[in-house]
């Protein structure tokens, strides 16, 4: 299991193990199968069994005896200062082993990490490649830039001593490390901080951007930089390679981690960005797309950082992938309604056929929008009541938008009583008419004041016009002030208005002489 790869170093440390296969038997340099072949080589350059020749068979070259050997030791310390941690069971046993991909008789160990190291089959029998063994120089250099003695010769007598393990060398050699990397840690951040502060600061922003957030992700960067650093430094301490895999995979989920972190802080730094270009447009619903914005990009940026972790510590992420998608699935046809609200939402927010602050009418309710969600959306109504809509019935529903009118329209009829002479009803028309090219927020290019109808109980004269309000308070307010004008000009010119009404008209009875009185 992975957990045991952090739980068995500690124990092999404490214990003082010399080596992972010193309890082991010797094995036959038979070299008929890429499990023998990496065994063989691991095996004769272990310290209670170090045979290097026997070790430097393993490798298909036509190097001198003396270069083979010393190429198979690098090749061992590349794989133990890269906490390369081999392991033997996974290892194929088929002599006839065929790589999956290529079709070819070759095994990579570690084709991730170092692709370029590989065995492969010559005749009956296995070995390191020939461009493995040209590639082990340069792999080498790359990974112990200093040299893999470096400590050594830095310590070379008060370090040959072992404690605990692991020599004197190797504990003065990792507090060097500890200490460097501190120094380099204090200089780093302050020199990252005021960089950070140089390039996200704006003209049209200047303090947008505070000194704390830019000192986080100075301090972010400044850490990220230590791992790398770490990753060179740590090979030439020459671990035990239990202890060097568990040292390499520490670094490497570390990493992740401020990787994360990182990114989390300038996700942070561009909202708020984003947030200041949304408040200089018009569209109110920006604003409610900038916080579902900040958490999605939140929860993407930690799940692919755990992703890597699990990758990491060797969990098998597609297996864990294909498990969700079909979880997935199933909650997805256990929840239509919920995926049909998100994807309601998401077509609001694209289409946007109204805005936070717009009053609407929509299900048979009449409201101001108070919040647009992934599932619903919020009306308060005239009560003051909050009503919520899911949103994939909302974006399936006709919307009437109040809130993106031009004008607001008064529409009313003026009910005149019949004995109104028509020369007083061309003036009261004429009044009003002359009312409306008067008013401060009447459009006085589409209006109509025209006698329309003889109804039962009265002369009809329409009475339209729009009014140039934005809210429904100044729309209430101008229509009672045109209202009562119309009430002074009709008592002025002295036309009536009339009510329903019924007039009952009495003739007199005539008696029926065509029938016989008895």
């Amino acid at each position: 299991m992975p957990i045991l790869r952090f739980l068995l170093p500690t124990l092999f440390f404490l214990a003082g193990s010399k080596g992972i296969f010193a309890q082991d038997a010797a094995p036959q340099v038979s070299l008929e199968s890429p499990y023998n072949t990496i065994y063989v080589h691991l095996y004769y350059l272990q310290p209670d069994s170090y045979e290097p020749t026997k070790a430097a068979l393993t490798l298909q070259t036509d190097l001198d005896s003396t270069t083979r050997v010393q190429r198979a030791v690098m090749l061992k310390q590349i794989y133990d200062g890269l906490g390369l941690y081999v392991e033997l069971d996974k290892i194929p046993r088929d002599s006839f082993y065929r790589d999956s991909l290529s079709g070819e008789y070759l095994y990579r160990p570690f084709p991730l990490e170092l692709p370029e190291i590989y065995v492969q089959r010559v005749g009956q029998k296995w070995y390191y490649s020939p461009e493995s063994v040209r590639a082990i120089p340069a792999l080498y250099k790359e990974v112990y830039p200093f040299g893999a003695d470096f400590f050594v010769r830095l310590f070379p007598r008060i370090g040959q001593h072992r404690f605990l393990g692991l020599f004197v060398w190797q504990y003065l050699g990792a507090l060097l490390i500890l200490l460097f990397l501190l120094l380099l840690h204090q200089l780093l951040s302050r020199v990252l901080s005021w960089l950070v502060s140089r390039l996200t600061r704006s003209k049209l922003y200047p303090d947008l951007i505070s000194h704390e957030l830019a000192f986080k992700v100075a301090r972010y960067l400044s850490l990220l930089a230590l791992m790398g650093v770490l990753r060179v430094l740590l090979p030439m301490l020459q671990l035990p390679i239990l202890v060097s895999a568990f040292v390499m995979t520490a670094v490497r989920i570390f990493s992740a981690v401020f990787f994360m972190m990182l990114f989390l802080r300038v996700w942070d730094i561009g909202m708020l960005f984003f947030g200041r270009f949304i408040q200089r447009t018009d569209n109110r619903m920006d604003d409610q797309l900038l916080p579902l914005l900040r958490k999605l990009g939140q929860i993407l940026i930690v799940g692919g950082a755990v992703i890597q972790i699990l990758r990491i510590m060797d969990v098998n992420v597609t297996a864990i992938i294909a498990g969700l998608s079909i979880g997935g699935l199933a909650l997805a046809l256990a929840a239509q309604d919920t995926v049909k609200n998100f994807i309601g939402s998401l077509m609001i927010f694209v289409d946007s056929p109204f805005q936070i602050g717009d009053w609407i009418d929509a299900g048979g309710f009449s409201g101001e929008v108070l919040e647009v969600g992934f599932r619903s959306t919020r009306l308060r109504l005239l009560d003051t009541s909050v009503v919520s809509i899911p949103n994939g019935n909302m974006a399936n529903m006709s919307v009437v938008n109040r809130g993106v009118r031009v004008y607001r329209l008064m529409d009313v009829t003026l009910g005149i009583t019949y004995d109104t002479p028509p020369q007083k009803i061309e003036a009261f028309m004429q009044a009003l008419r002359k009312l409306i090219l008067e008013h401060p927020v009447t459009n006085k290019e589409s209006y109509y004041v025209h006698l329309t109808a003889l109804a039962d109980s009265s002369l009809n004269i329409l009475f339209r016009v729009p009014l140039l309000v934005s809210d429904y308070a100044s729309e209430l307010k101008h229509k009672e002030d045109i209202l009562l004008s119309i009430l002074r000009l009709a008592e002025e010119l002295g036309v009536d208005f009339a009510f329903p009404s019924t007039s009952v008209y009495l003739y007199p009875q005539q008696a029926d002489v065509s029938r016989p009185k008895p």
